[in-house]
C-alpha cells in the first residue's frame, strides 16, 4: 500500500467545514412562535432540553398543564451537541464506585444505569422516533497495560452482579475489532447504543407539544419564589404562578437567583468537543472500526470514535475541559490524536467540529431531588441521554404522586460542593492537564 502524504493543518478541514454540529444537518433547533405566558400552570419546567421534555411529556399526557421556559432555542444546547453515544454505565468506573461506596452500592448504581438505557429503548420504540438508534455495544480501549488489568478484574463482577454481557479482547486479537495497534486490549460491553441526537430531540419535541405542553423560547427565568402552596416564577417576559417547579438546566444553570446559585455551586460546567469527518467509504470504515462499534478509551480524560448512525461518517471527540483558542484548534488536536492511532484515519478531512457543555458533579454521580420544594435534575457527567431521560421520567412520577414507582438507587443523594467554589470552574483546565499527564504514563 502506498504511503499516504502527511497532511498539514489546513489540509484536514473540508472546503465546507462548519462549527455547526453534524446533527443539525438533519434537524436544526427550531424557533417557536412567541405567545403570551399563561398566568398559571400546574408545572413550570426551566429548560427545554431533553431532560425538560422527559419530565413534561408524561405530565402533559396525565392531564397536567405544563409550561416549559427556555432561555435560548429549544434543543440549542447539549441535547443536540453530544457525540450521540448512549451509555449503559456511569462516568465513574465500577472500580471507582466500589472504592468510594462499596460493592453493594456500586452494583445498585450500575443497575440503575442499565434501567435507564432500557427505558430509553422503550421510549424510542413506543413513540416511534426515527433517530438511528442502534444497540451496537461499545469497546473500552485500554490506554496502558494496567488499564487492561483493571477492565479485566471488573468484568466478572459486572457479569455476575450487574448482568452485563462482557468480553475481554486481548491486544493480540484487537485488530479484528479496531484498526489500531496502539491500545493494550479491549473490553467489549454489549448493550450501549448510538443515536442521532437532533432527530431524537426533534421527535421528543413534537410529542411533547402534541401532548399539550407549552414551550416558551427566549424566555429566561430570573426568579423562583415560594408563595403559599405554590411558586411565583419570574422571567424576562413576565411572571406566572405554578404549583410545582422543575429546574432542568444542567450545565447551563446560571446565577440569576439563590436557587440557581446553590445548584451551580454543585456542578462543574465542562467544555466538550466533537468532530465529524467527510463521508467515508464502506471499505475504509471497515478497516478503521471492523466491529462497527463505539470505541471509548480508558483515559481519565477520555477520547471516543465511532461510525455515525448511518455509518457514512466517523464521529470523534475528546480533550474535554481543556482551554483551546478556537473550535478549529481543538479539532486539529483531535485529528492528530486519532491519526496517530488509526493509520486509515490519517487523510480523512473534518467536515464538522463543535463545542458543547456538560455538568460534572464532585463525585461523578448524577443528582435529582428537591431544594426548598423545587425539583431539580443535575450533573449528567457526560452520560446524560439515557440517565436524564430516566430521571426526568422519575421526577414526573414524583410530581404525579406515584412515589413507589419513582424510587431509584440515586434518590436524594447529598449534593457536595467545595469550600470557596462559587460556580466558576477556573481550576478545571489545570486539573485536566494533571490528568492528561497521568494518562500519558505507559503503565
Amino acid at each position: 500500500m502506498a504511503k499516504r502524504p502527511v497532511m498539514t493543518r489546513a489540509d484536514i478541514f473540508a472546503p465546507d467545514f462548519t462549527t455547526d454540529p453534524y446533527w443539525w444537518r438533519e434537524a436544526r433547533p427550531r424557533d417557536l412562535p412567541e405567545r403570551p405566558l399563561p398566568a398559571r400552570a400546574d408545572v413550570a419546567i426551566v429548560g427545554a432540553g431533553g431532560t425538560g421534555l422527559a419530565v413534561a411529556l408524561p405530565l402533559a399526557r396525565a392531564g397536567r398543564s405544563v409550561v416549559i421556559l427556555e432561555a435560548a432555542l429549544p434543543g440549542e444546547g447539549a441535547s443536540t451537541r453530544s457525540g450521540g453515544n448512549v451509555s449503559r454505565t456511569l462516568k465513574a468506573t465500577f472500580p471507582e464506585l466500589v472504592h468510594h461506596h462499596g460493592e453493594e452500592r456500586a452494583v445498585d448504581y450500575y443497575r440503575e444505569a442499565g434501567l435507564a438505557i432500557e427505558h430509553l429503548s422503550r421510549l424510542i420504540e413506543e413513540e416511534g422516533i426515527e433517530c438511528g438508534y442502534r444497540r451496537q455495544g461499545r469497546y473500552y480501549a485500554a490506554h496502558n497495560p494496567r488499564a487492561y488489568e483493571t477492565l479485566e478484574s471488573s468484568s466478572e463482577t459486572l457479569r455476575r452482579r450487574v448482568g452485563y454481557e462482557v468480553e475481554m479482547i486481548p491486544r493480540a486479537a484487537q485488530r479484528e475489532h479496531i484498526g489500531s495497534d496502539r491500545y493494550h486490549g479491549l473490553q467489549l460491553v454489549k448493550g450501549p447504543a448510538i443515536l442521532h441526537g437532533a432527530t431524537f430531540y426533534a421527535g421528543m419535541l413534537d410529542r411533547t407539544l402534541a401532548a399539550g405542553a407549552e414551550i416558551h423560547a427566549r424566555t429566561r427565568v430570573t426568579g423562583i419564589r415560594r408563595e403559599g402552596d405554590g411558586f411565583e416564577v419570574e422571567t424576562s417576559r413576565g411572571g406566572l404562578r405554578a404549583a410545582e417547579v422543575v429546574v432542568a438546566t444542567n450545565a447551563e444553570t446560571g446565577a440569576d437567583n439563590p436557587l440557581f446559585s446553590w445548584l451551580r455551586r454543585r456542578i462543574l460546567p465542562i467544555r466538550a468537543f466533537v468532530c465529524a469527518t467527510e463521508a467515508v467509504d464502506a471499505e475504509r470504515m471497515a478497516r478503521i472500526i471492523p466491529g462497527g462499534r463505539t470505541v471509548i478509551t480508558t483515559h481519565k480524560i477520555v477520547y471516543h470514535i465511532q461510525p455515525s448512525p448511518d455509518r457514512r461518517h466517523l464521529l470523534f471527540g475528546g480533550r474535554a475541559g481543556r482551554n483551546h483558542a478556537s473550535v478549529p484548534a481543538v479539532a486539529a488536536a483531535l485529528h492528530g490524536h486519532f491519526a496517530e492511532r488509526f493509520p486509515d484515519f490519517r487523510d480523512l478531512r473534518i467536515a464538522h467540529a463543535w463545542e458543547g457543555h456538560f455538568a460534572y458533579t464532585f463525585d461523578a454521580l448524577p443528582r435529582f431531588g428537591q431544594r426548598d420544594g423545587v425539583h431539580f435534575i443535575l450533573g449528567d457527567c457526560g452520560t446524560g441521554i439515557p440517565l436524564f431521560a430516566w430521571l426526568g421520567h422519575k421526577t414526573a412520577l414524583r410530581i404525579l404522586g406515584r412515589m413507589e414507582e419513582a424510587r431509584t438507587a440515586l434518590d436524594d443523594l447529598p449534593c457536595p460542593t467545595m469550600v470557596g467554589y462559587t460556580g466558576n470552574p477556573w481550576f478545571v483546565p489545570a486539573a485536566v492537564r494533571w490528568y492528561a499527564l497521568r494518562d500519558a504514563l505507559p503503565f
